[in-house]
């Protein structure tokens, strides 16, 4: 109808101008008639006429006399605007026609063509001699056209005019173990469902996440430094509570007792002084005691000095490390704020207004000057000489204080010379028990603040093992645990970013579920697939432990994993801690190559990242067959990929079951059809035939008369077409019939 009649609206019937065609619309009349003002397919052609392709056009170069086969002389193969399915025998050249488009259309899967390969192993059609000698026109209901020789390869420059599923990229990603490219896929399809106003002038889902989830990056980055910062002091402590460790500091301190006893055992015998003495004698011996106490004073005023030296170096160290740090941190906010300027312009604001930093490096170089004033005070050699009027109580650098000592020494050893032989042996008596204890006080140092190397201080750090040890570790440990999580909250807020795109998704899908196909996505973290690869680089595989043996070691990790709640932090560390228990136990250090970078490795978190997860039936990709997982990518391309440009499959029914084909693949076919061209390879007729194709293409290839390529075109209904689909997809009208009457189908 015409639709001129009041209260009549349009009638539009899709069929062959034949009684057949009309017939047909019984049998598919909510496909077949349209009742409205102008169908959805009409209005798309003339608003999308650049994503509809007219016909393809093959054609011979001159001069090519046909010396390697005729192939295709003067093809024009017309296309549906909704469904052309191109079916034929093995062999027939149905697969060259998807790769020629394809090819035309600028595909990004062309190293996954059948027939214009040019692999090693397989080169068909573009080895020398014969794609050369033919081109393909591409002709788009708009008008324009791309050209190019058979033999040419993918212009990429060019964007991609259609999305090319090959047999062999099908293939590909159903059988990859990680499926890692799907769910790259994935992650594309749910971005272009984002409503405009949400993208963020993002071009893309990865460029978004970055905008979104930069935060949240950045706060991770910071706890993952101090994470490797508190595992060097675990690995200490660690290293302080083996057994081994206390042992050696026990050795150790047996030494200097063992040193201590040997210099008590060598003090001499009790020297009595010396009764009856001359005056200058007396005189003399008084002399020695105060140049003795004189000494002593040297010597711990020197002391005082080489301590006071050490902390000014520390000082000095440490404020220099403060004022390079400060002033690289007012670097990076300069730097920073720079980038602010350029990036948030649009916001108009005065980042210098919003963004303040204050240093005051003052007090730190002033700190800096005095400790640098202090050691060369210490370290000042005045060359002085000494004598009896020297005021030796002004005496302050180190090295003036040891030539003090040295001459006092000598004045000592002058006035002993002037002694009786008794007062001698008595002041060499005193000197050894002076010089003994000075010894024995050196190894035993002060409980107060031993020195290191001391008997006080392997006393101090035995009796820390045995007392406080524990629970430093254990506190080291819960700080460890702490850091975790809260990496692993960092994580989870870009996950929160994942889930909050999938709402649309999810309704598209909730609506192609029947059954048991129930397909849904699910925002969920998912190990890296190269989580086995590193986290064996880390390992010594032929030392014993859990995880020795390359077959083995695969099985226990294997095993250990199989556990895990990837989406819980409590379980994800429990098995990170199990995994170190196990191979403490064995010696961890033999079996890691470098521990302190294995710590680093697993309790960063760094294996795994949030995905989307396509479901079926709550399986994820992982546990699905092959089967399984191309149906999901054929219900993925044809019902939520909002891309309209022309969409070509090469035989997606391999590894399908025939009741998913007729029951979820070709309803979801026959929705994709709406909204995009559609192009299928097929040999099955619940795709062609269960989805009502609006056209189908019969092709041939003759290879006992020079390869000859030639087609046939119709609609289902016409007479010539369908005894080509009968013949090809039924097996022959016979065969169709005997397994009809075997059915018992009436």
């Amino acid at each position: 109808m015409t639709g001129d009649e009041p209260s009549y609206q349009s009638t539009w019937i899709k069929a062959n101008l034949t009684f057949r065609g009309l017939r047909q619309t019984i049998f598919e009349p909510e496909h077949r008639v349209f009742v409205g003002d102008r169908p959805t397919v009409l209005v798309r052609i003339e608003r999308e006429a650049t994503q509809v392709i007219d016909r393809l056009e093959i054609n011979a170069l001159a001069p090519y006399a046909g010396h390697n086969g005729t192939w295709f002389r003067n093809v024009e193969i017309p296309f549906n605007p909704e469904l052309t399915a191109i079916i034929g025998n093995k062999g027939s050249g149905k697969s060259a026609v998807a790769d020629i488009v394809a090819l035309l259309g600028n595909t990004r899967q062309a190293k996954y063509f059948s027939f214009l390969t040019d692999s090693q192993t397989n080169k068909k059609f573009k080895r020398p001699g014969f794609a050369e000698n033919f081109s393909g026109r591409l002709v788009w209901k708009s008008g324009s056209v791309v050209e190019r020789r058979l033999s040419d390869d993918v212009d990429e420059l060019e964007p991609e005019a259609v999305k090319y599923l090959p047999q062999n990229y099908f293939e590909s990603l159903t059988n990859e173990i990680e499926v890692q490219a799907l769910r790259r896929e994935i992650e594309d399809v749910v971005f272009s469902h984002v409503d405009i106003s949400d993208k963020m002038d993002a071009k893309s889902f990865r460029d978004l996440e970055e905008r979104k989830t930069l935060n949240s990056r950045q706060e991770a980055s910071q706890i993952k430094t101090k994470l490797r910062e508190l595992n060097i002091r675990i690995l200490e402590l660690e290293d302080q509570s083996e057994p081994a460790f206390k042992t050696k500091l026990q050795a150790e301190l047996g030494v200097l007792q063992k040193q201590v006893s040997a210099l008590e055992a060598s003090r001499p015998p009790e020297e009595a002084a010396p009764a009856a003495q001359s005056a200058e004698q007396e005189a003399a011996t008084e002399e020695i005691a105060s140049q003795t106490r004189l000494l002593d004073d040297l010597a711990a005023r020197e002391k005082s000095a080489v301590t006071r030296l050490g902390w000014h170096k520390t000082t000095l160290q440490e404020a220099g490390e403060f004022k390079e740090a400060v002033s690289a941190l007012k670097s990076r906010v300069q730097g920073d704020k720079e980038v602010f300027k350029t990036k948030y312009s649009v916001l108009g604001l005065d980042v210098d207004q919003v963004v303040i930093i204050t240093v005051n490096l003052e007090e730190v170089t002033k700190k800096i000057e005095v400790a640098k004033e202090e050691i060369a005070q210490i370290e000042r050699e005045s060359a002085m000489v000494f004598d009896s009027k020297t005021d030796l109580s002004k005496v302050a650098s180190a090295p003036d204080l040891r030539s003090a000592q040295k001459y006092i020494a000598d004045r000592i050893a002058e006035t002993r010379a002037a002694l009786s032989a008794p007062q001698q042996r008595y002041q060499r008596y005193v000197q050894a028990v002076r010089e003994i204890s000075e010894q024995i006080s050196d190894i035993v140092g002060q409980k107060a603040s031993p020195k290191l190397g001391t008997i006080a201080e392997l006393e101090a750090r035995i009796a820390r093992i045995d007392n406080h040890l524990p629970g430093e570790l254990s506190k080291a440990f819960e700080d460890r645990k702490a850091l975790c999580l809260v990496l692993f909250e960092s994580k989870h807020k870009i996950r929160t970013f994942y889930e909050g795109l999938k709402t649309k998704v999810e309704s598209r899908l909730t609506a192609v579920s029947t059954g048991d196909f129930k397909v849904s996505i699910d925002a969920s973290f998912v190990p890296s697939p190269k989580f086995g690869d590193e986290f064996f680089n880390h390992l010594n595989q032929n030392v014993s432990g859990p995880f020795r043996g390359v077959a083995e070691g695969a099985r226990a990790l294997q095993q250990k994993l199989s556990t895990v709640d990837w989406n819980s932090f409590e379980s994800i560390f429990a098995c990170v801690d199990d995994v170190v228990k196990s191979m403490k136990s064995g010696g961890i250090r033999r079996q890691t190559k470098d521990v302190k970078k294995f710590y680093d490795y697993l309790y960063s978190l760094e294996y795994f990242e949030p995905r989307y997860e396509l479901r079926l039936g709550g399986k994820d990709l992982n546990q699905l067959s092959p089967g399984e997982k191309g149906l999901l990518l054929l219900v993925f391309y044809l019902h939520l990929d909002t891309d309209s440009s022309p969409l070509i499959i090469d035989q997606p029914e391999d590894n399908l079951d025939n009741d998913s084909i007729f029951s979820v693949l070709a309803r979801c076919i026959r929705d994709a059809k709406k909204t995009r061209q559609v192009v299928l390879v097929t040999h099955n007729p619940n795709l062609a035939i269960g989805a009502d194709a609006e056209q189908i293409v019969y092709v041939r290839l003759d290879k006992v008369n020079g390869y000859m390529f030639s087609y046939d075109c119709g609609a289902i209904e016409n007479p010539n077409t369908n005894g080509h689909i009968v013949r090809v997809l039924e097996g022959s009208r016979p065969a169709f019939v005997q397994r009809r009457l075997k059915y018992q189908i009436t």
